[in-house]
């Protein structure tokens, strides 16, 4: 089931300040944590050490921790790009969510108008037969 039908709202999602989960992986897949992860070695053959990650200025305001000093050890450049990509997977999960929780209480308040209107034409109909006057068919 989808988070939106379980009727979660934003604030029960994991927030930012949350820790990254520990992963425990039984078996290999193209998920499983690596040694080096394939991106970080294509990113340093593409790129030499002094130049930082390309990064747009909306991410960039939103980061709270400080990336990692150009001295760093890949291991710990891996762990950074990894809570980044984190965090954004949660921020995701939660527009998402907010967007959807919308969408529902669009198609609520839609369905409530429907339903008055649907009752407003039957009772003109039936007083328009009341007194006789003829009344346009319409399906229901």
């Amino acid at each position: 089931r989808s988070a939106s039908t379980r009727r979660y709202s934003p604030d029960v999602l994991l927030g930012p300040d949350a820790p990254t989960q520990p992963r425990n992986y039984i078996t290999p897949s193209a998920t499983s944590r690596k040694e080096i992860p394939s991106y970080f070695i294509k990113q340093q053959r593409r790129a030499s050490p002094q130049q930082p990650a390309h990064m747009s200025e909306d991410e960039d305001d939103e980061l709270t921790e400080e990336p990692p000093a150009e001295n760093a050890t890949d291991q710990e450049k891996i762990d950074y790009k990894r809570r980044q990509n984190t965090l954004a997977a949660r921020r995701s999960r939660k527009r998402k969510l907010v967007h959807t929780q919308q969408l529902e209480l669009a198609v609520e308040r839609l369905t409530a108008e429907k339903e008055m209107w649907r009752t407003r034409a039957l009772t003109l109909r039936q007083l328009l037969r009341s007194h006789n006057l003829p009344c346009p068919e319409f399906s229901d």
